[in-house]
């Protein structure tokens, strides 16, 4: 089990810990038993949208379960998300038969004392008993961002125990540790190849920085990508089922979201047309798959003629934006028409953001591989989107696209699934 799945155990704990010790104290030995069968598949139940509660929050990523008031402010608005679904289940659904009120109260109560008590002892196992050592080689800034990474987190259970420019000398130094981790840049030609299997024959693992990279920090290195690392891992034939699936997903999650926001579109709609009487929708060329370009639709959040000197990337204090328009932005509601580009196959729920022709061929020119976003339909949201800010530099841009290539090596349905899941988080709590 993953350290992951050990904190949703920990929680699964937690749950039914409280639950069987409320239930004692509420209706005694005697009638406890009667308690539990009337009351185990609801708060089952319960227990599932809590866990789907607390994975939106981002309570099981392992950056964020580290003891601080941020985590503690985002894991107390989560009890407080799981009280209010707890309510919805059984006073708005009312389908279990049963309105627990005192019950529900310290039902919440419990899980969340005792599921922080097993955390913070998970915290400590992970990051001070439960560790792998770790050995860095080379000097780059990458290896120095992985260390970095290390040395911030140690919840992930990894201690750096060296970091050295010679592979040959901690090859020698640790051959003999156990389980241990080596990241290297490059492995020198003059190494024989008996000395690094010796790592192997103590459980170690050998990792250069990209594999790192995409282990550790859900991305891949735009420096390390080339021609031979391209054939190796970037396969553009998609799995049959996986392709069925994801297009059932793209028109349900499409046709859903139009039909459910149909009126505070329409609201928004008429705020947008009466504040300058222009166009309510705005459409954008953007660049979609095997670089054909389309137009994206979009609630207009900008004054009319916004970009008569040219295309300009947007930032947080743009002038442009109408007071409807920093609302509907705020709110994503601006997002909405683009399920209309979802069911005509312009875009897919999940994938890369297409971005603008202008922005592109600058782009493409300055981000090595570039071009390598295009090879796969373009997304609503994506990896990127869910890793890393706005961007609007060259900068900003490289390092989305480096986390574009870790989806475009390994999407799967359950990577796409995490990511609307979180999706779904950030457009409620940000």
């Amino acid at each position: 089990m993953n350290r992951a799945g050990l904190i949703i155990f920990g929680d699964f704990i937690a749950f039914w810990i409280s639950f069987i010790v409320i239930l004692l104290i509420r209706f005694g030995a005697p009638g406890s038993q009667a308690a539990i069968s009337t009351h185990i598949l609801p708060f089952f139940i319960l227990y599932l949208s809590w866990t789907l509660s607390f994975f939106l929050f981002g309570l099981y990523d392992l950056f964020n379960i580290k003891p601080t008031i941020p985590y503690l402010s985002r894991f107390a608005f989560a009890i407080l998300t799981c009280f209010v679904v707890g309510i919805f289940l059984f006073y708005f659904v009312s389908i279990f038969g049963i309105s627990p009120k005192t019950n529900l109260l310290f039902q919440v109560i419990g899980f969340g004392l005792i599921s922080i008590f097993i955390r913070r002892i998970t915290y400590t196992l992970f990051s001070k008993t439960i560790i792998r050592p770790v050995i860095l080689i080379g000097s780059s800034q990458n290896i120095n961002e992985i260390g970095d990474v290390i040395f911030n987190n140690p919840q992930l259970g990894l201690k750096i125990i060296s970091h050295t420019d010679d592979f040959k000398k901690a090859i020698n130094d640790f051959s003999h540790t156990q389980n241990a981790i080596f990241i290297f840049e490059k492995i020198p030609e003059s190494i024989e190849k008996e000395n690094v299997l010796n790592l192997y024959k103590n459980n170690s693992e050998i990792l250069n920085v990209a594999q790192a990279y995409e282990k550790y920090l859900g991305k891949i290195p735009v420096s390390y990508v080339n021609q031979s690392w391209i054939i190796e891992n970037i396969n553009i034939k998609e799995n049959i089922i996986y392709t069925i699936m994801k297009k059932i997903v793209d028109i349900i999650f499409a046709v859903f979201t139009l039909i459910v926001t149909s009126p505070i579109v329409l609201v928004c709609s008429l705020f947008i047309y009466f504040y300058d009487k222009g166009p309510v929708i705005y459409k954008q060329e953007r660049v979609g798959l095997n670089g054909e370009v389309f137009l994206l639709y979009k609630l207009r959040s900008m004054i009319v003629e916004s970009e008569t000197n040219g295309a300009v990337w947007s930032h947080k204090q743009d002038n442009r934006v109408t007071p409807i328009g920093k609302i509907i932005r705020k709110l994503h509601i601006d997002e909405i028409p683009q399920m209309i580009n979802i069911i005509k196959g312009d875009i897919s729920v999940v994938g890369p953001r297409p971005e603008r022709p202008e922005f592109v061929s600058s782009l493409e020119k300055i981000i090595p591989h570039y071009e390598l976003r295009h090879i796969i339909r373009p997304g609503f949201t994506g990896w990127a989107q869910i890793k890393y800010r706005y961007a609007n530099t060259i900068e900003c841009s490289k390092e989305k696209f480096e986390y574009d290539l870790y989806y475009i090596k390994d999407k799967n349905i359950f990577i796409d699934f995490g990511i609307i899941l979180r999706t779904i988080q950030i457009i409620f709590t940000h």
